[in-house]
Protein backbone atom coordinates (compact mmCIF):
# COMPACT_ATOMS: atom_id res chain seq x y z
CA UNK A 1 0.00 0.00 0.00
CA UNK A 2 1.18 3.26 -1.04
CA UNK A 3 1.49 5.94 1.94
CA UNK A 4 -0.30 7.96 -0.09
CA UNK A 5 -3.42 6.29 0.48
CA UNK A 6 -2.15 5.45 4.48
CA UNK A 7 -2.04 8.82 4.71
CA UNK A 8 -4.84 10.11 3.51
CA UNK A 9 -7.23 6.92 5.34
CA UNK A 10 -5.92 8.23 8.48
CA UNK A 11 -6.52 11.91 7.91
CA UNK A 12 -10.08 11.29 7.35
CA UNK A 13 -10.48 9.11 10.36
CA UNK A 14 -9.06 11.87 12.10
CA UNK A 15 -10.87 14.45 10.91
CA UNK A 16 -14.12 12.53 11.46
CA UNK A 17 -13.54 11.45 15.16
CA UNK A 18 -12.19 15.83 15.27
CA UNK A 19 -15.85 16.43 13.63
CA UNK A 20 -17.57 14.52 15.80
CA UNK A 21 -15.87 16.07 18.78
CA UNK A 22 -16.84 19.57 16.89
CA UNK A 23 -12.58 20.39 17.64
CA UNK A 24 -11.74 20.22 13.58
CA UNK A 25 -10.11 23.43 14.12
CA UNK A 26 -7.82 22.89 17.18
CA UNK A 27 -6.69 19.71 15.60
CA UNK A 28 -6.16 21.48 12.14
CA UNK A 29 -3.91 24.12 14.09
CA UNK A 30 -1.97 21.14 15.65
CA UNK A 31 -1.58 19.74 12.20
CA UNK A 32 -0.23 23.18 11.04
CA UNK A 33 2.07 23.50 13.74
CA UNK A 34 3.00 19.95 13.14
CA UNK A 35 3.93 20.45 9.77
CA UNK A 36 5.96 24.02 10.35
CA UNK A 37 7.48 21.25 12.61
CA UNK A 38 8.56 19.53 9.73
CA UNK A 39 9.47 22.14 7.58
CA UNK A 40 11.52 24.02 10.32
CA UNK A 41 13.46 20.34 11.72
CA UNK A 42 14.45 18.47 8.81
CA UNK A 43 15.97 15.89 11.24
CA UNK A 44 12.29 15.21 12.95
CA UNK A 45 12.06 12.56 10.24
CA UNK A 46 15.24 10.93 10.91
CA UNK A 47 14.52 10.86 15.02
CA UNK A 48 10.63 9.18 13.80
CA UNK A 49 12.03 6.61 11.70
CA UNK A 50 15.36 5.92 14.10
CA UNK A 51 14.46 2.05 15.34
CA UNK A 52 16.57 2.72 18.49
CA UNK A 53 14.30 5.68 19.66
CA UNK A 54 11.50 3.57 21.70
CA UNK A 55 7.91 4.66 20.55
CA UNK A 56 7.22 6.88 23.65
CA UNK A 57 10.13 8.95 22.56
CA UNK A 58 8.43 9.58 19.20
CA UNK A 59 5.01 10.27 20.53
CA UNK A 60 6.78 12.81 23.34
CA UNK A 61 8.48 14.42 20.23
CA UNK A 62 5.50 14.36 18.24
CA UNK A 63 3.38 15.81 20.85
CA UNK A 64 6.06 18.55 21.61
CA UNK A 65 6.40 19.54 17.34
CA UNK A 66 2.65 20.03 17.65
CA UNK A 67 2.80 22.57 20.10
CA UNK A 68 1.95 23.72 24.20
CA UNK A 69 -1.09 23.93 23.49
CA UNK A 70 -1.90 20.08 22.00
CA UNK A 71 -5.17 19.13 21.97
CA UNK A 72 -6.39 15.81 23.21
CA UNK A 73 -7.74 14.40 20.41
CA UNK A 74 -4.25 15.30 18.43
CA UNK A 75 -2.07 13.22 21.29
CA UNK A 76 -4.95 10.40 21.04
CA UNK A 77 -4.13 10.27 17.51
CA UNK A 78 -0.88 10.57 17.56
CA UNK A 79 -0.70 7.33 20.12
CA UNK A 80 -3.10 5.54 17.63
CA UNK A 81 -0.23 5.93 14.90
CA UNK A 82 2.82 5.03 16.84
CA UNK A 83 0.75 2.09 18.07
CA UNK A 84 -0.40 0.99 14.41
CA UNK A 85 3.30 1.36 13.12
CA UNK A 86 3.01 4.35 10.64
CA UNK A 87 4.72 7.35 12.58
CA UNK A 88 6.62 7.19 9.25
CA UNK A 89 4.22 8.92 7.45
CA UNK A 90 2.99 11.27 10.68
CA UNK A 91 4.10 14.18 8.06
CA UNK A 92 1.89 12.90 5.38
CA UNK A 93 -0.94 12.71 7.25
CA UNK A 94 -0.72 15.98 8.76
CA UNK A 95 -1.06 17.26 5.67
CA UNK A 96 -3.62 15.61 4.28
CA UNK A 97 -5.89 16.37 7.31
CA UNK A 98 -4.86 20.47 6.40
CA UNK A 99 -6.08 19.48 2.73
CA UNK A 100 -9.25 17.62 3.67
CA UNK A 101 -10.41 19.85 6.70
CA UNK A 102 -9.71 23.52 3.87
CA UNK A 103 -11.30 21.79 1.22
CA UNK A 104 -14.54 20.78 4.12
CA UNK A 105 -14.38 24.48 5.15
CA UNK A 106 -14.12 25.50 1.31
CA UNK A 107 -11.17 27.67 1.73
CA UNK A 108 -7.97 28.17 -0.21
CA UNK A 109 -4.24 29.31 1.22
CA UNK A 110 -3.10 32.55 0.15
CA UNK A 111 0.35 33.89 0.32
CA UNK A 112 0.77 37.12 0.41
CA UNK A 113 4.62 38.48 -0.14
CA UNK A 114 5.30 41.70 0.17
CA UNK A 115 9.10 44.02 0.53
CA UNK A 116 7.89 45.19 3.95
CA UNK A 117 4.82 44.49 6.42
CA UNK A 118 1.52 45.91 5.25
CA UNK A 119 -0.90 47.68 7.77
CA UNK A 120 -3.03 45.17 8.94
CA UNK A 121 -6.19 47.10 7.35
CA UNK A 122 -4.74 46.45 4.18
CA UNK A 123 -4.21 42.76 4.50
CA UNK A 124 -7.66 42.28 5.38
CA UNK A 125 -8.74 44.43 2.51
CA UNK A 126 -6.92 41.95 -0.28
CA UNK A 127 -8.05 39.00 1.61
CA UNK A 128 -12.01 40.34 0.74
CA UNK A 129 -10.95 41.02 -2.30
CA UNK A 130 -9.20 37.57 -2.59
CA UNK A 131 -12.73 35.99 -1.19
CA UNK A 132 -14.29 37.95 -3.57
CA UNK A 133 -12.47 36.60 -6.51
CA UNK A 134 -12.71 32.91 -5.26
CA UNK A 135 -16.00 32.42 -3.61
CA UNK A 136 -14.23 30.33 -0.77
CA UNK A 137 -12.67 31.84 2.50
CA UNK A 138 -9.08 32.86 2.61
CA UNK A 139 -6.59 31.51 4.96
CA UNK A 140 -3.84 34.58 3.96
CA UNK A 141 -0.39 34.03 5.05
CA UNK A 142 2.13 36.23 5.03
CA UNK A 143 5.80 37.15 4.30
CA UNK A 144 8.22 40.22 3.83
CA UNK A 145 10.81 39.64 1.01
CA UNK A 146 13.01 42.89 0.91
CA UNK A 147 14.20 41.17 -2.49
CA UNK A 148 10.76 41.97 -4.42
CA UNK A 149 11.86 45.84 -3.66
CA UNK A 150 8.02 46.64 -3.38
CA UNK A 151 4.64 45.65 -4.24
CA UNK A 152 3.64 42.50 -3.59
CA UNK A 153 2.74 38.93 -5.44
CA UNK A 154 -0.13 36.88 -4.25
CA UNK A 155 0.07 33.27 -4.71
CA UNK A 156 -3.74 31.22 -4.51
CA UNK A 157 -3.53 27.76 -4.83
CA UNK A 158 -2.01 27.24 -8.27
CA UNK A 159 -2.28 30.90 -9.37
CA UNK A 160 0.16 33.83 -9.23
CA UNK A 161 -0.47 38.01 -9.41
CA UNK A 162 3.05 39.95 -9.41
CA UNK A 163 2.49 43.05 -8.93
CA UNK A 164 5.96 43.19 -7.99
CA UNK A 165 8.57 46.13 -8.63
CA UNK A 166 11.15 43.37 -9.23
CA UNK A 167 8.63 41.09 -11.32
CA UNK A 168 7.96 43.86 -13.58
CA UNK A 169 11.59 45.08 -13.89
CA UNK A 170 12.27 41.04 -15.08
CA UNK A 171 8.83 41.58 -17.82
CA UNK A 172 10.88 44.83 -18.86
CA UNK A 173 14.38 43.26 -19.68
CA UNK A 174 12.44 40.36 -21.13
CA UNK A 175 10.78 41.98 -23.56
CA UNK A 176 13.99 44.45 -24.34
CA UNK A 177 15.69 41.47 -24.93
CA UNK A 178 18.26 41.71 -22.33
Amino acid sequence: MNHGKISIRYAKALLGSATESKVEDKVYNDMCTLEQSFKQFATLQQVLTNPSITASEKANVLKLACGKNIHATTQAFIDFVIKQGRVSQMQWMALMYQELYRKKQNTVVTTLTSAVELPEALTQKIAKWIEQYQGSKVELRTEINPDIIGGYIIDIENNRLDASISGQLSKLNKYAGH
